[in-house]
């Protein structure tokens, strides 16, 4: 076993790119939003609701996806006909930041022009790394896990004023995350690299750091998937996970950021669709559709008094059992303030007024209390006049080029980026390479730019692009393409569940091999043997130039394990330096 370092007390070993000032200073010239709690607020909030219809008020729950990249008739009939509360941003509806801007220009007037006038919640799922909506012009980070890797709170805060920064210039202002699963299943397929670490301890200060980040600069954080999608072995998005784990457990291990996050005052958490008997017996029911988790739990025994949002409702783990329709109605019922529809397969925006209509007919009929609706309008009224939405003025385009995707802005991701490479190990001593070696470098063929990020400091650099799964004649011509070269570069992605990446592996142990982890550093559990060991937590372009750079030896590896790689090596584990070198 290796020894452990902590990983909460790493420093950087080389001085940071710029200082706080220099790159925040123009970006954040409006200040922090201070929470507001004064009786003013809370009397106009109480006489604006009520004016409101009831129509006004159950469509306030409403967040609403579209499929368009413009301000469509489809979209303006859901704002003044079905009066929803806010829109959710998805790649599709992203040509560019000046265009998007433009279009949220065009919702935000339609909503104030309705009914009762309220601006709407603008989300986003920008959680940096695998999942981000905004790319094309803006500034895209390292995954969470990087940041995890870099032991950094100053990292991940400085990372949060960046992205903030750049989606209040858009009008966005909202955005789904951070994700404070803890990833202590290396099994699991759908948190992986979006988890800061398999320690709730570090998954709590980096998602703190980054809540106080985005809410000090006027963007509601949302902490996600309440309470823990990180100990599962099956996607949501696909089926209905299901974590077996004793209440003690929990209390000591899921629960623990998101108790952090609520002493820090976060105002949005959305739910998980993941069933815990722990917390609610009722046989398959998930959290976001269970009262005792919602209510029980986050409300009475945790204290929450934000807004709970639900994770999108047409994913497999609920539409399966109930259909989007139901589950609107059944979440509503259960605790929940936001009930959120995404851009899931096989669904479409047409399923969004049935939802409406059912929770409509419940509150008239009596089986929803008015008082309940109340109560959940008033929190997000309450929400919305604490980051300014009630009086918001006119997102200006002119500002974009300023703000969004700046030098700076992308200088301080690739220092991120830079900050959390991790050499594991390197017993073949083989690290740092000389660019005049001869070297074949073979990685899956959708990770485009691993092969100019590395070509840059080798100019007899030869490629090789795999499949996922690569087959038996990809292995073969791999084999003949190395043959007689001073090293290879292989980078591998999710290798544990694509054997074929494994007997690839095998294949070209024999020869000087450098292996570098695109995703989790999970791949090495497969070959525990292997030599010269990399992980980048990521394919982003800034980790794959970050990696390119300590392979040369332009830049010493400074991250370290946020997981732990059960039965290798322990959390912490990271060489900071060339074992050749300081031999």
């Amino acid at each position: 076993m290796a020894s452990a370092t902590s990983i909460g007390s790493l420093t950087p070993s080389v001085p940071r790119v710029m200082t706080t000032p220099t790159l925040f200073h123009p970006t954040l010239q409006s200040g922090p939003t201070e929470v507001i709690t004064t009786e003013p607020l809370r009397t106009r909030v109480d006489s604006l609701l009520a004016r409101m219809t009831i129509e006004e008020k159950v469509g306030q729950l409403l967040m609403v996806y579209f499929t368009d990249p413009f301000f469509s008739p489809a979209l303006e009939r859901m704002i003044t006909q079905y009066h929803v509360g806010g829109i959710l941003i998805f790649n599709r509806n992203v040509r560019s930041m000046i265009e998007l801007a433009q279009l949220i220009k065009r919702a935000q007037a339609a909503a104030i022009s309705d009914g009762a006038g309220i601006p709407l919640f603008v989300a986003v799922d920008q959680e940096g790394g695998p999942i981000v909506r905004l790319t094309e012009g803006a500034t895209v980070f390292p995954s969470n896990m990087a940041v995890g890797a870099t032991g950094s709170a100053a990292d991940a805060r400085l990372m949060a004023q960046v992205m903030a920064a750049e989606m209040k210039a858009m009008g966005i202002n909202m955005n789904l995350a951070p994700v404070l699963d803890v990833n202590n299943n290396p099994d699991n397929p759908v948190i992986g690299i979006r988890s800061f670490s398999s320690s709730p301890e570090l998954v709590a200060k980096m998602g703190v750091a980054m809540i106080q980040a985005y809410q000090d600069s006027g963007v509601i954080a949302t902490a996600k998937h309440f309470p823990g999608h990180g100990d599962t072995n099956l996607d949501s998005h696909t089926v209905l996970p299901r974590v077996d784990r004793d209440l003690a457990h929990l209390e000591g291990m899921e629960l623990v950021p998101f108790r952090a996050a609520i002493g820090a005052g976060v105002d949005a958490i959305m739910t998980a669709h993941v069933v815990f008997p722990a917390l609610d017996p009722t046989p398959d029911r998930p959290a976001t559709l269970s009262p005792a988790v919602l209510q029980g739990l986050l409300r009475d025994r945790m204290g929450f008094e934000g807004l709970i949002a639900t994770d999108s409702l047409g994913m497999g783990a609920i539409d399966e059992r109930y259909g989007v329709t139901n589950a609107a109605a059944l979440s509503f019922q259960a605790g929940a303030d936001l009930l959120l529809f995404g851009n899931d397969p096989g669904h479409s925006p047409a399923e969004q007024p049935p939802a409406y209509e059912r929770i409509l007919s419940l509150v008239k009929g009596g089986t929803i209390p008015m008082h309940r609706l109340d109560d959940c309008v008033r929190r997000i009224l309450v929400i919305k006049a604490k980051y300014g939405l009630l009086d918001r003025p006119p997102v200006s385009v002119k500002d974009i080029p300023h703000v969004v995707g700046t030098t700076e802005h992308q200088a301080f991701a690739q220092q991120v980026a830079q900050d959390s490479i991790t050499l594991v190990k390197d017993d073949q001593r083989l690290l740092p390479l000389d660019p005049e070696a001869s070297i074949v470098a073979i990685y899956p063929r959708s990770i485009v730019a691993l092969g100019p990020a590395l070509g840059q400091f080798s100019p007899d650099l030869r490629t090789m692009g795999i499949g996922i799964d690569p087959t038996a004649a990809d292995i073969d011509k791999a084999q003949r393409l190395v043959a007689g070269v001073d090293v290879v570069i292989l980078g591998t992605l999710d290798a544990r569940w694509h054997p074929a990446q494994v007997q690839l592996l095998k294949a070209l142990s024999r020869y000087p091999l450098i292996v570098v982890d695109l995703g989790a550093p999970y791949d090495l559990l497969a070959l525990p043997e292997l030599g010269t060991y990399l992980v980048t937590y990521g394919d982003v372009p800034v980790s794959l130039r970050a990696v390119a750079r300590v392979i040369f030896g332009l830049e010493k590896p400074k991250g370290h394990l946020p997981v732990e790689l059960p039965g290798l090596y322990p959390l912490g584990h990271g060489l900071t330096g060339f074992p050749r070198l300081e031999e």
